[in-house]
């Protein structure tokens, strides 16, 4: 058998001279009284060069394993599978600049997002930059991500229910793809990772509130706000839509609607955006009497107390309050007095989060509400060291939420037999999932309706039409 020594000086890998070997190479570049031996004990260089022509060597403890990793670092160049270890030394916030571009096609301005793209950079500040942000990406590893998402889940004290998990951990996920594809890791560490199922809601959970308690829970609201609900419960518009609604959408002849654009408050600041939710918010929705006799009304007082303006501006023009249909309390203008804008009176746009206090409020005072008090985990930011750490805070859920107008709304085409095809068109759903099981079934009074068949017989009840059993047969 040659030695290895022998053939290792012209070859590679090569040894790596150590004062603590006994080898011929390593005593003729440190002397010493060591003992002679044969073989290297030494570690091995095993060097290579990359696909740029860079040279590059890494150091393995042995000789079998230094030839193991040349063997497979020429395999995947051969493959062009070769990831280059320096690239993955960057942090996950380094990456996320350099990745969320390509998220939103290089536009940078939150006001030009999507909804989506805006509910992804809320799920990496809030929840993946404070656990993962500081680590390179070869840090990453599968056990600490399924054990960060297992501490989002609000089962175990987290901030988020399962379908937030979902949502938050997919951004993570295509982020750790990106740098699998851009040859910055070997591997997705995120892959295999197991989410928490989606637990379905009981049916009295799921069923929309009923026009009686939305005519309770307006009379509780500030009179400025009932045209707002009226409009919302007579043609299902979503929140923003509803905010970000100019009078010239609104043709009160035609009785028509047009959607085509939101107010969105990313990072707490008012921004208008041309388009709807998705592709499919962009319709025409009916008025229907109500909605006409209401919004006339509110044409008409409006005229009294301002300017209100059917001019048609682009997004890019600014806010153009006096456009908006609805708005919170006329406000001041706070500031210097140049141009005159100081201590002039305008319409404020709607906020989400001042709304949200209303209704609260209006829900509790009409007795239909239904509270339910969580501890969750949540990051919250120390005011003096600016850091972030974990609390356990005190979260409230209600029922029903202002979205729910639209469930029953569309529990009201349902019912009046209007196609789900089109209840999906009017709600500005691109899939009619939601609209089949939610917006019916759930809206479905099946104890009522077996309780009025099972006392169609009884003595003094009113008895219906009989109707004959038909015979079904499968061939």
């Amino acid at each position: 058998m040659v030695r290895k020594t022998a053939l290792i000086e012209a070859t590679n890998p090569r040894p790596n001279p150590s004062m603590r070997c006994g080898c011929a190479l390593c005593l003729k570049r440190h002397p010493g009284n060591r003992p002679p031996t044969e073989e290297h004990t030494g570690s091995w260089e095993a060097r290579y060069t990359d696909p740029s022509g860079r040279g590059r060597s890494k150091t393995k403890p042995t000789f079998d394993e230094a030839v193991a990793f040349l063997e497979q670092t020429r395999t995947e160049m051969r493959q062009r599978i070769w990831v280059d270890p320096a690239r993955s030394e960057i942090t996950l916030c380094a990456w996320h600049r350099l990745w969320w571009p390509s998220q939103t096609k290089g536009e940078m301005r939150i006001e030009h997002w999507t909804v989506p793209q805006l509910r992804d950079d809320g799920m990496w500040r809030n929840h993946i930059e404070p656990a993962f942000g500081s680590y390179r990406l070869f840090e990453l590893s599968w056990l600490e991500i399924q054990n960060w998402v297992n501490a989002l889940h609000d089962e175990n004290g987290g901030p988020l229910r399962a379908p937030s998990v979902t949502k938050c951990f997919q951004v993570l996920d295509r982020m750790l793809t990106a740098a699998k594809l851009d040859r910055r890791l070997p591997f997705n560490p995120a892959d295999g990772v197991k989410l928490p199922a989606i637990k379905k809601k009981h049916p009295e959970d799921r069923r929309p509130p009923s026009y009686a308690q939305l005519w309770l829970i307006r009379q509780k609201l500030p009179e400025y706000a009932h045209a707002l609900l009226i409009v919302a419960q007579e043609t299902g518009l979503r929140f923003q839509e509803l905010a970000g609604l100019r009078w010239c959408r609104v043709d009160l002849e035609g009785r028509r609607l047009h959607v085509r654009e939101v107010l969105v408050e990313p990072r707490g600041k008012i921004k208008r955006k041309a388009y709807p939710k998705s592709d499919a918010g962009l319709r025409t929705v009916p008025l229907t009497g109500l909605a006409v006799r209401v919004l006339r009304e509110l044409w008409a007082e409006e005229s009294e107390e301002g300017s209100p303006s059917r001019a048609v501006s682009e997004p890019s023009d600014g806010l153009c309050e006096n456009e908006l249909v609805f708005h919170g309390r006329n406000k001041v203008r706070r500031g210097s007095k140049r141009n005159g804008s100081a201590g002039e009176p305008y319409r404020a746009p709607l906020r989400r989060s001042a709304f949200r206090r209303l209704w609260v409020d209006a829900i509790q005072a009409a007795g239909v509400a239904r509270k339910v008090v969580r501890k969750v985990k949540a990051f919250v930011r120390d005011s003096e060291t600016g850091r972030s750490r974990q609390e356990l805070v005190e979260r409230v859920d209600w029922w029903p939420v202002f979205s729910d107008t639209r469930d029953a709304y569309a529990s009201r085409l349902h019912a009046h037999g209007v196609p789900e095809v089109i209840t999906q068109e009017i709600l500005g759903h691109e899939r009619g999932g939601k609209v089949t099981w939610i917006y019916t079934h759930a809206a479905a009074d099946y104890a009522g309706q077996v309780l009025a068949a099972l006392e169609d017989g009884k003595k003094g009840a009113p008895r219906r039409a009989a109707r004959r059993l038909r015979v079904v047969t499968a061939a």
